[in-house]
């Protein structure tokens, strides 16, 4: 493959960042460099190589829950100082790509300079921001900030050469909504097996659990509210009178927080629910492979409906069996034999779900490899390298090169 320059900026810590982590490492397995441009928490480097990555930490943090003009302050702050820096590399070193991820969208007009200079721009699009916006809004806000999320994802779409995003449900929105069929590739999160290795895999076997040995439900990621983890409590202290031994295991962060570890107490669930902080990426097996199920409890609202949660596609290639809310980007991800569908609703349904795997270990046997069937198309190998060719594409080399041979 010949040699490509790529930028990738975002809104976010890396290598904690799993997208941003994936897509960098994979442009860097087959081009020739990659700088990323992202946040800097306390006490990390402000400029380190990682697995062949060159990252530049900003010199400013974001704040977790924090009100929506504190949110655009920060972005638009990041937005200038982001842009500033990858300006002044593409001035020393020319790029060939500058790779964003929202959230904000807006966020790509940081690669105007490198635009005007002859880089290509690529919007990578990992929440359609119209939604998530309404979904975090309340009240009469909600219609005004929806619309002035579609503006701003139209205006940033338009100034992208190409647009990346994590799924089809992602993509027919976007469609609608004006974007060019043509001008989106569809990349899943799916699994890095160098960071969830084969050989960590605990294939179920048909047999009951052991009475000694805690049964013990996960969920990894952002706890928010449009995430349900209130849901999945209630469930647990539903669940507890069949299954004494029953835990809950919940590793990350979020405004949620607070909230969720109140409940918790309130439902005297203290000794059932452990709550651990995010992990570094290299970590986050060690957390899926001492779980028995993952759940999912996504509400029903109209972001968490088009989700298609890369947790999913961990815990099917760990061989987990999966419980999770009935919205429409899961049933997509699988077959009903191969996950539990619950109502998003009813903390009783997915406490049914948790009591007939306990007793029926046969069939979370069943639902693992049916699952990881499912998984198949989408291994991280393929989606790899369909973005390498997407990189090779928009930086016009395999035309030249081509060319060079004839």
């Amino acid at each position: 493959m010949p040699s490509i320059r790529v930028a990738v900026i975002t809104f976010d810590r890396y290598p904690f960042e799993p997208r941003a982590l994936r897509l960098a490492e994979a442009a860097a397995s087959a081009v020739n460099e990659v700088d990323v441009i992202c946040l800097c928490q306390p006490g990390e480097k402000s400029y380190e190589v990682h697995n062949g990555v060159n990252i530049y930490r900003m010199p400013m943090n974001r704040s977790v829950g924090g009100s929506l003009p504190i949110m655009l302050l920060q972005w638009g702050l990041f937005l200038l100082i982001a842009g500033v820096r990858v300006a002044a590399l593409h001035l020393r070193r020319p790029y060939d790509i500058v790779h964003v991820h929202n959230m904000p969208d807006f966020l790509v007009f940081s690669a105007l300079v490198p635009k005007l200079l002859g880089a290509k721009v690529i919007l990578d699009v990992q929440d359609v921001s119209p939604e998530l916006m309404a979904a975090k809004a309340r009240g009469p806000l909600k219609e005004i900030v929806k619309r002035l999320a579609i503006w701003q994802e139209r205006i940033s779409t338009r100034f992208a050469q190409h647009i990346v995003t994590t799924g089809w449900l992602f993509e027919e929105i976007l469609v609608r909504r004006g974007v060019p069929k043509e001008k989106i590739t569809s990349i899943l999160n799916s699994v890095d097996p160098r960071i969830f290795p084969a050989e960590r895999q605990r294939p179920h076997v048909s047999a009951p659990v052991e009475k000694e040995r805690p049964f013990i439900i996960m969920y990894h990621g952002t706890l928010a509210e449009r995430n349900g983890l209130d849901t999945a409590i209630r469930a647990l202290a539903l669940a507890r009178s069949a299954v004494p031994q029953l835990q809950l295991h919940i590793q990350g962060d979020g405004e949620r927080l607070p909230f969720l570890k109140q409940l918790v107490a309130e439902l005297a669930l203290s000794d059932s629910v452990v709550f651990t902080g995010p992990s570094s990426i290299d970590k986050l097996v060690d957390f899926v492979a001492h779980g028995d199920i993952g759940i999912i409890p996504y509400r029903a609202n109209g972001f968490a409906e088009l989700v298609l949660p890369t947790k999913g596609y961990e815990y099917a290639w760990m061989q987990r069996p999966i419980i999770a809310s009935d919205t429409r980007a899961i049933r997509s991800m699988f077959r009903p034999a191969s996950i539990v569908l619950c109502d998003p609703l009813q903390p009783a349904s997915f406490a049914e779900a948790i009591i007939d795997l306990y007793r029926h270990p046969e069939k979370r046997t069943q639902m693992v490899a049916s699952a990881a069937e499912d998984y198949q198309p989408y291994q991280w190998e393929k989606l790899a390298r369909r973005y390498q060719q997407l990189l090779l594409s928009l930086s016009m080399k395999q035309e030249r090169e081509q060319l060079s041979t004839v």
